[in-house]
């Protein structure tokens, strides 16, 4: 029989009752926010199979829970119990409790998709992968286990017994007993399960339209400490907005600058850019807009979500990215702009500057706005504050123009061009085209900007 794609939805899923669920987000949430996000994860995963269409959807649910075992009946969810025992034996469980379910229908499903309630991230379209033939689909976590398991026609005692779970080779593991058992096997893309505090970070980063990232952003809303994109967010939207940290102003923060228009110096900068220009820490997309207006190809790059929208706006294509995210067009751009203190990303300046020739294409061009002192080279820990609020500590560096040409001739890059204007100074890099950087093997992570 040739396999299509998912007949059975399964969601493994436990009643989200504070200090039952989600216990590893407790290091940032007390047990009832934890529970709460835990909920919002699940309404995200139950609304994505809902959504798929797929015939038969079955919830394997552990808990007491009148309220929400109602509630999926009523949403048209098969509820069945998982019984005692570890998650090996709960999954094998479930499978059995959706081909009972399934028992009796005429043309009963045949290819049955499990997923947790962890990856709230999860679409529909994702759930009605097709599976090309096989007899099982598996999706991997970056964490070492799985999100998603398939089987067809597959004995599910014979594909969880004995299997070590919640360890970091748990995926391998289910892997190599579905190769072991002679099937043939489909590799669904690799998705973050939402464990610890760092998952939820991520996941409501990259997915802000989720019930579970709104949640997430009210929570932190509420908290004195927040993460840095956060205040910046605070501040493009008319908030207050200093740097402590250091001294001479580390982190200069001139947010009526960043927002207003492209001045004369700004134009300065664009007449210099060969295209495409990647900005990264574009704010609100002055430079973006004025390379645009150009003519030519522009992108900006921002971790504020308010910098990205407002970008936008302005008709200017922003992401809402890291510097060290996997990025579009690496190895292409002809100019990456670090600008309005930005190359102070990280508080490293060399590893930012290995990332950015990895950005820009042979000979490409990475223009920087430099200190005004040429040989000063500072590095500290910036705290943001704002009205009742400031972040945690992020690293950030002012380098001037001498000190940046000796860090620069150690990664193939050349001063093409130094020039100040209006007491702002400018160095412009040229990539060799090489790129290795011998002094720095591990190319380590850059913080965001």
């Amino acid at each position: 029989m040739t396999r299509g794609r998912a007949e059975t939805l399964i969601v493994l899923a436990k009643e989200p009752r504070p200090g039952r669920v989600k216990t590893r987000l407790q290091a940032s949430f007390s047990p009832e926010e934890a529970a709460q996000l835990a909920a919002a994860a699940l309404e995200d995963s139950l609304s994505a199979v809902e959504t798929a269409e797929v015939p038969h959807q079955v919830v394997a649910w552990d808990g007491p829970g009148r309220w929400w075992r109602q509630r999926l009946g009523d949403r048209g969810h098969v509820v069945v119990d998982q019984p005692d025992g570890d998650l090996s034996t709960r999954l094998a469980a479930a499978f059995r409790g959706a081909a009972a379910a399934d028992a009796g229908r005429v043309d009963g499903p045949r290819c049955r998709l499990l997923i947790g309630m962890d990856t709230p991230q999860v679409t529909p379209s994702l759930l009605r992968t097709s599976w090309e033939g096989a007899d099982a689909v598996l999706g991997l976590t970056p964490d070492g286990g799985f999100w998603a398991i398939g089987l067809a026609g597959v004995d599910p005692d014979l594909c969880f017994s004995g299997i070590p779970m919640s360890t970091p080779r748990t995926g391998a593991a289910q892997l190599n007993r579905l190769v072991e058992l002679g099937l043939d096997v489909k590799l669904l893309p690799p998705l973050r399960d939402v464990d610890e505090p760092a998952d939820a970070e991520a996941v409501a980063y990259h997915h802000p339209d989720l019930g579970f990232s709104v949640l997430h952003r009210q929570l932190l809303d509420r908290r004195p400490e927040q993460p840095a994109d956060r205040l910046f967010d605070r501040a493009y939207l008319g908030g207050p907005l200093r740097s402590d940290g250091g001294t001479g102003d580390v982190l200069a923060i001139d947010v009526a600058r960043w927002s207003g228009a492209a001045d004369a110096v700004d134009q300065l900068i664009v007449s210099r850019c060969e295209a495409p220009v990647l900005d990264l820490g574009c704010g609100p997309g002055r430079l973006v807009r004025a390379v645009t207006d150009t003519g030519r190809p522009a992108l900006g790059i921002d971790s504020s979500a308010a910098a990205v929208e407002l970008c936008q706006r302005r008709g200017a294509p922003a992401l809402r990215s890291r510097v060290e995210d996997p990025l579009p067009a690496e190895g292409r751009w002809g100019t990456v702009l670090l600008i309005d203190g930005n190359i102070g990303i990280g508080g490293d300046v060399r590893r930012l500057l290995n990332r950015c020739r990895e950005l820009v294409a042979p000979g490409g061009l990475i223009i920087c706005e430099v200190d005004d002192r040429a040989d000063g080279h500072q590095q500290a820990d910036v705290v943001l504050r704002s009205s009742g609020a400031s972040s945690t500590q992020m690293a950030w560096s002012r380098i001037g123009a001498s000190a940046l040409a000796e860090l620069a001739a150690h990664l193939d890059l050349w001063v093409s061009e130094q020039w100040s204007a209006e007491g702002r100074t400018f160095v412009t890099l040229r990539s060799t085209g090489q790129r290795s950087d011998p002094g720095d093997p591990a190319h380590e992570d850059v913080g965001r900007p």
